[in-house]
C-alpha cells in the first residue's frame, strides 16, 4: 500500500461518524469486565474470610471443623473422641486389657512366710480389684457382694465401701467394646512381727459411650468419653480376710456436681471443655505413676488427659 493511501485510509477512519460510539462502546464493555472480576475476587475472599473466621473464631473449640480432612490420629485434645478411635491421644492406648492388667507378683519367702502363705493372699487381692474395677456386672450397676464379702468389715466405714467400686448408670452409658485399660503395681512385703503387707496401686481408664447413642463425630461413630479412676491401697491378712489399712482413690472426667449415687458420671467433650474452663488450670496428670494420691476417697479432679 502506498503511504498516500494509507493516510488517506487513516483520515477516513477518523472523520467516520460511528467512530466515537465504537469506541464509547468497547470502553463501556470493558470497564463492565474490570468490575465483575473484582466484584467476584471480592465475593471469594470475604467467603474465605467468613469460612476462615468460622473455623477460627465463633465455634467452640470441643466442636470438630475440617473433620473429614483431617486425620482423626492428629485430632486436638479438645475434640471429642469417637467409637472409632476411643482411645486417641491417650497414654493408655498401649496398656493391658482389663484384668490382664493386675499382676500378681512373684512371690519370695521372706519373714518366715512361705510362698504358700502369701500368694493366696495376692490373689485375694487381684480378686478384689478386679471384681470391684473391671468385671462387666460391676460396671453395669451391679453391686460386687462376694468381692465385698473378701474384706473384713472393720474399719472399712460405707463411704470407703462405695468409693472401692467403679460402676456406671447403664441409663446413661455402657462400656465401649475396645474395653478397659489397666497399669499399675502389686508389691508386698512381711514385717519383723511376720505380717503381710500388699501395696496395689493401679489406674483404670474406661471408654464409655452414652446409652441413646447421642451425637456421631463422624458418620456411623458416636462420641466417646474416657473416665480415669486411680486407686492406692494397702491391705493385711486376718483369718482369712482382707484387712484395708491406708487408702487413696481419685477419678478424673467425672462430673463432680453430679449427685453421690454410686456412679461416676462421664463428662463428654463439651462438658470435658467447660470442666477445664472452670479448673482455671488446676489439672492433674493421671498418669504421672510417681506421684502420692491425697489420703481419703473420692477425689474428683480434672485430668490433663484421659
Amino acid at each position: 500500500m502506498e503511504p498516500t493511501d494509507y493516510v488517506a485510509r487513516l483520515r477516513a477512519q477518523a472523520n467516520d461518524p460511528g467512530r466515537e460510539e465504537a469506541l464509547r462502546r468497547d470502553r463501556t464493555l470493558r470497564r463492565r469486565k474490570i468490575v465483575m472480576a473484582a466484584g467476584a475476587g471480592a465475593l471469594l475472599l470475604g467467603g474465605f474470610g467468613y469460612w476462615l473466621s468460622d473455623v477460627t473464631g465463633e465455634r467452640p473449640p470441643y466442636e470438630p471443623y475440617g473433620e473429614r480432612v483431617i486425620h482423626e490420629e492428629v485430632w486436638p485434645l479438645e475434640w471429642p473422641y469417637s467409637a472409632r478411635m476411643p482411645f486417641r491421644n491417650s497414654p493408655a492406648s498401649g496398656w493391658a486389657d482389663g484384668a490382664d492388667g493386675i499382676y500378681v507378683p512373684m512371690v519370695v519367702p521372706s519373714g518366715g512366710l512361705t510362698a504358700k502363705d502369701v500368694t493366696p493372699v495376692l490373689e485375694k487381692v487381684r480378686t478384689f480389684l478386679a471384681e470391684t474395677n473391671v468385671s462387666e456386672d460391676t460396671l453395669a450397676g451391679a453391686e460386687p457382694t462376694a468381692a465385698l464379702a473378701l474384706l473384713d468389715p472393720s474399719g472399712v466405714d460405707d463411704a470407703v465401701r462405695k468409693d472401692m467400686v467403679t460402676r456406671f448408670d447403664p441409663d446413661e452409658v455402657y462400656l465401649h467394646e475396645s474395653g478397659i485399660r489397666t497399669r499399675g503395681t502389686m508389691t508386698h512385703k512381711v514385717s519383723a512381727a511376720g505380717e503381710l503387707s500388699v501395696h496395689v496401686d493401679y489406674t483404670f481408664v474406661y471408654p464409655l459411650v452414652r446409652a441413646e447413642g447421642g451425637p456421631e463425630v463422624v458418620p456411623g461413630f458416636p462420641e466417646v468419653a474416657r473416665v480415669a479412676v486411680r486407686r492406692q491401697m494397702t491391705f493385711t491378712s486376718k483369718g482369712g480376710k482382707l484387712v484395708l489399712g491406708a487408702y487413696a482413690s481419685e477419678v478424673g472426667n467425672h462430673d463432680c456436681s453430679a449427685p453421690k449415687d454410686g456412679y461416676l458420671h462421664p463428662l463428654f467433650a463439651e462438658g470435658r471443655w467447660k470442666a477445664g474452663e472452670a479448673a482455671k488450670g488446676a489439672r492433674t496428670n493421671m498418669y504421672d505413676e510417681k506421684r502420692v494420691l491425697p489420703g481419703g476417697p473420692g477425689h474428683c479432679v480434672t485430668p490433663t488427659v484421659t
